[in-house]
């Protein structure tokens, strides 16, 4: 990983197969920010583990709702075989350029969940987006918590302190759940 400075690498698409003789690629997009793969960015090749290699797109275009990507400098099918199954990485953007209130899953693993009242709820493990959902996955303990992230619960992330600030309505984190 030698191009990778002070940022961490990212996954932002996962490589299907060659396409054609002239060693395009066909990637699944994997990012929240496609627009960032364009002619003439460097990305890096790899397993899950991070980037081995690094390229320079020539060209990309969506093709059935997949990237296309014509590598600068890399013209024939069998240069670009090998990266079947691998991953595309780019380097984190800085948190200034990111859209207001977007924070990367990576960022919040390990903050302390705390109510808004500062009582302590427990860790943040990742997210979970399953169900058409986008959930906290919070470790209380041998517990583990979905809680729901939405602006009338979610109320803060402070990178700086280590803390996620929740206001969970009854019943998440107790059982103190409002029978209806």
């Amino acid at each position: 990983m030698s191009e990778s400075g002070d940022r961490e690498w990212l996954i932002v698409g996962f490589v299907r197969k060659p396409h054609g003789v002239h060693g395009d690629v066909l990637v699944d997009v994997l990012t929240d920010f496609p627009e960032r793969i364009a002619e003439g960015v460097r990305f890096g090749v790899g397993p899950e583990g991070g980037p081995e290699a690094f390229h320079e797109v020539w060209r990309v275009r969506l093709h059935k709702g997949q990237w296309l990507v014509s590598v600068k400098g890399v013209r024939d099918r069998t240069e670009v075989e090998g990266w079947r199954g691998r991953y595309l990485f780019l380097p984190e953007q800085d948190p200034d350029q990111l859209p207001e209130g977007y924070i990367y899953e990576h960022h919040l693993v390990g903050l302390e969940c705390r109510s808004t009242t500062g009582e302590v709820l427990g860790r943040v493990e990742g997210l979970d987006t399953s169900g058409g959902q986008t959930r906290a996955v919070v470790r209380r303990g041998d517990e583990e918590i979905l809680v729901p992230w939405v602006p009338a619960i979610v109320k803060r992330v402070d990178r700086e302190s280590g803390v996620l600030v929740v206001d969970p309505p009854p019943g998440l984190f107790d059982d103190d759940a409002v029978l209806a």
